[in-house]
């Protein structure tokens, strides 16, 4: 097995629009509190090459995420098949599509994705001039909301998924030389007045690691976060809350990498399969707008009256949702076609020895990677917001039928998650 690790900054030098927040519109960055990267893993067993590719970004665009792929493929000869591009999710980083979805499908700042592409490609040509011979160990930990991290925003008692991944590169009866940590929470520890550009908690985990050798390279996959996040049990919003969670995250990664075995002689697997996801059709304006009043007297009410906050900023993103939903209404057929630009969703899985990491477009509810996990015939890392942005959540169906921002914001109709994990298990069991 030969591995080759690398990472580059691609912190913009020039004013941006910050993603994650629909509000303020001006949310433009005034600082950096720390740098954005993207981390290269490059991984051959002689047969098939893998790379993954991850960015401190909200998102990319299927087209774009597409162009990086195919990039990797001429440049370093990594069929696209086995390359991922993922995104941490970040919601302190720049807008990485356009300022309107649903409007207009250009990108905001082509110049500066154009050199993101350019600094992962030339990262990833490093990561494989520089592999070296590897031992590979995989491991599965526990952090989550017994010890104050993440964990369901609907219902602080829901479903919730606390396991810890992590891949481990060693030189070959040597020193760890990088890690692959993945997890499950939004990162939302920074809000919307906040004005840094920040990797948020995944920038803290690359932190503890480099405080302790600071030549590893450390990097971060986002797991099924689509209804995981710190609301219900963060202290507060803040820098410090934000590396408390990631300090609690990266120890336990640091404990189970500890004590994981050698994966002995682990063959690699690289597969991408298209998923079409079935649409909601878009709502007339007229009734998307009295959905947005009503979504706006709830919040109003509930702030007036003061309702403990968790609730206030459900509704407050119930409201999002809604005032969302009023503008693709009003989009009309624009609308219908950028959304059907995101599919069909790239279902990608990567295997590497008895292991399995599923890569996957959506925001995807945690309930259904907990049941891909249960049903798999093989251990599964998952990956969301990968190989390109979609239009919305993947809900569940008591999720629709409550309402609320997650159901509000998507286009994905209620059998979608059920129909996705069946095509993804069925692609696990036959290849």
């Amino acid at each position: 097995m030969r591995a080759g690790l690398s990472e580059g900054i691609i912190t913009p030098d020039f004013p941006v629009l910050m993603a994650g927040y629909p509000e303020p519109k001006d949310r433009y960055h005034r600082e950096v509190h720390d740098d954005l990267f993207v981390h290269c893993f490059y991984l051959s067993d002689g047969k098939t090459e893998l790379g993954f590719i991850s960015f401190d970004l909200g998102e990319l665009s299927k087209k774009r995420a597409s162009a990086i792929r195919d990039a990797v493929e001429k440049r370093c000869g990594i069929p696209a098949r086995g390359v991922s591009v993922s995104c941490t999710h970040t919601h302190s980083g720049p807008v990485t599509t356009t300022r309107s979805l649903w409007n207009d499908d250009r990108e905001l700042y082509p110049f500066y994705l154009d050199f993101i592409t350019e600094t992962a490609v030339e990262k990833m040509a490093q990561a494989k001039a520089g592999a070296f011979e590897a031992a590979l160990c995989a491991a599965r930990g526990y952090c989550g909301k017994e010890q104050g991290v993440g964990g369901n925003r609907r219902d602080k008692d829901g479903p919730a998924d606390p396991e810890v991944g992590v891949l481990g590169i060693r030189e070959k009866g040597g020193a760890l030389r990088g890690l692959l940590v993945n997890y499950a929470l939004h990162p939302t520890f920074l809000h919307a007045e906040s004005r840094a550009l920040s990797a948020d908690y995944p920038g803290y985990i690359y932190r503890y690691f480099k405080e302790r050798q600071p030549s590893l390279v450390t990097g971060f996959l986002q797991g099924a976060s689509g209804n995981q996040s710190s609301r219900h049990f963060r202290q507060d919003q803040s820098f410090d809350e934000a590396q408390r969670v990631a300090y609690a995250i990266a120890a336990e990664a640091e404990r189970v990498l500890a004590s994981a075995s050698v994966l002995e002689n682990p063959r690699l697997f690289a597969a991408s399969y298209g998923f079409e996801p079935p649409l909601y059709d878009i709502p007339a304006p007229e009734q998307a707008l009295e959905g947005e009043q009503k979504a706006r007297r709830d919040y109003e009410e509930a702030k007036a009256a003061g309702k403990p906050y968790p609730l206030v900023r459900t509704l407050e993103c119930s409201l999002i949702g809604a005032e969302h939903l009023l503008e693709i209404a009003r989009a009309g057929e624009t609308a219908v076609r950028n959304i059907r630009g995101n599919s069909p969703f790239t279902v990608q899985i990567m295997g590497i020895g008895d292991y399995r990491f599923v890569f996957c477009s959506c925001e995807i509810f945690v309930e259904y990677a907990l049941r891909l996990k249960r049903e798999s015939p093989f251990p599964v890392f998952f990956t969301s917001c990968t190989n390109g942005s979609a239009s919305g959540y993947i809900c569940t169906p008591e999720a629709h039928a409550q309402g609320g921002y997650e159901a509000l914001w998507t286009r994905y109709r209620p059998e979608t998650g059920d129909m996705l994990i069946d095509f993804t298990l069925d692609k696990l069991r036959n290849p």
